[in-house]
């Protein structure tokens, strides 16, 4: 029976062993599956990884060179691809005023959108009527009148009524006007609210500062630049000073923060670029000043060329030159806001205005027109189909409005 016992525990023995070598059998045969599974799943991402790389290089490839190709892209001609009739005056003048139209003559003034309708208008009588603007508001004033009209792209504000003939003006953005009012033997600047209230003013003489001959005013209103001229023992000099309005200026004697003098020098044009940057230009010479409470002059470049016209916006200002070195008649340098020149262009165009957009820059007259990019590459050359009197940017190389004289026109280069 012992025997017996024994026979049937070796049989159990022998049979667990050989189950359980079938079961590591079985484990190590899933293990291989497994890991044939997982390199086959890993296998397949990777596959995956080198298709999507493989479409992103491609798709870069196209971009890249569609962008080469684009940026090289000149342009023959333009196609009119909206058309709207307009009625103005015969002697009337347009100029465009952030995405409007604004057209003024010696009776009047009236703003329109880009497909002719009009948004506003204010009559008026006027010898010679000047226009300054501002971002969105514009100013009108006849030279030695006594008014200055003041609206925006949505309608008149109000009217300034001034007790001394009007010698000169500017407007910010906000409405408010710095008036050069003739007050002989004294030249004086008054500051008005946009609804005609003076609220502050400053007196000169010639014996003291000199003449004033150029003015401007920040967007916000705070800030005058203001430059004058006067003779010193037979020699012009010029004196620049800015004038705060705000309450840091009210610590100084007429609110001048501060004040440069330059000698032998004539300096026709100050302007605010921006609430804290003014540039200024002379016969000998061009000037950076920075600061928004008290600007300081930050670049000073003499020259030894007469600038012959002076184009801006908020972000560059351009200074044309005769081109006497070279085979072309003209070159515009522009420089950014810190005095650093981003661009130069030889050109022969006689223009009637040069234009600073986000997608190049446009030189033109009433029958020609000439586009570059920021690279100075030249995209378009070309002749209008009509009379142009007002050429509007569109922020695209590609599209843009042209004011003729009876239509206003969608185009678009081709």
């Amino acid at each position: 029976m012992a025997e017996i016992r024994d026979f049937n525990r070796s049989q159990y023995l022998l049979k667990g062993e050989k189950n359980k070598k079938i079961k590591e059998k079985e484990t190590a045969n899933s293990k291989i599956k497994d890991k044939s599974m997982d390199n086959m799943l890993a296998r397949h991402r990777q596959i995956k990884l080198y298709m999507v790389l493989a479409v992103l290089g491609f798709a870069a490839i196209v971009a890249l060179s569609s962008y080469i190709s684009w940026k090289h892209k000149v342009y023959v001609g333009y196609d009119v691809i909206r058309e709207s009739e307009w009625v103005r005056a015969k002697d009337s003048k347009t100029i465009h005023l952030k995405g409007t139209l604004l057209t003024y003559s010696n009776d009047g003034i009236s703003c329109t959108n880009l497909k002719g309708k009009t948004i506003w208008n204010q009559t008026y009588e006027m010898q010679n009527p000047m226009i300054k603007t501002s971002g969105k508001t514009v100013a009108v004033g006849d030279y030695n009148g006594r008014k200055i009209y003041v609206c925006d792209t949505q309608g008149p504000i109000g009217t300034i009524e001034t007790t001394m003939p009007i010698r000169d003006f500017c407007v910010a953005s906000n409405g408010v006007v710095a008036a050069v009012l003739d007050d002989s033997p004294v030249t004086a600047i008054y500051l008005y609210y946009a609804t005609g209230e003076s609220f502050a003013d400053f007196k000169t003489r010639m014996s003291n500062s000199g003449y004033p001959i150029a003015v401007d005013i920040s967007s916000d209103g705070s800030l005058v630049a203001v430059s004058y001229t006067k003779a010193e023992q037979g020699k012009l000099v010029s004196n620049v000073g800015f004038y705060n309005f705000s309450a840091v200026g009210q610590n100084y004697t007429d609110n001048l923060v501060s004040g440069y003098k330059y000698s032998e020098a004539v300096i026709p044009f100050v302007h605010f670029m921006s609430n804290d940057t003014v540039f200024a230009a002379a016969d000998n010479r061009w000037i950076f000043f920075q600061g928004k409470q008290k600007p300081e002059s930050i670049l000073e470049t003499m020259i030894s060329e007469e600038i012959q016209s002076i184009f801006y916006n908020e972000n560059h200002v351009g200074l044309v030159y005769y081109n006497t070195a070279a085979g072309t008649t003209y070159r515009i340098e522009i420089y950014d806001t810190k005095g650093k020149k981003v661009s130069e262009i030889a050109f022969d165009l006689e223009y009637q205005d040069i234009l600073f957009d986000s997608a190049g820059i446009i030189i033109y007259n009433d029958s020609e027109c000439l586009i570059y990019d920021w690279g100075s590459r030249l995209k378009y050359q070309g002749i209008f189909k009509d009379r142009v009197t007002c050429f509007v940017p569109g922020g695209n190389i590609e599209k843009y409005t042209l004011v003729t004289e009876d239509a206003i026109q969608t185009i678009e280069l081709q």
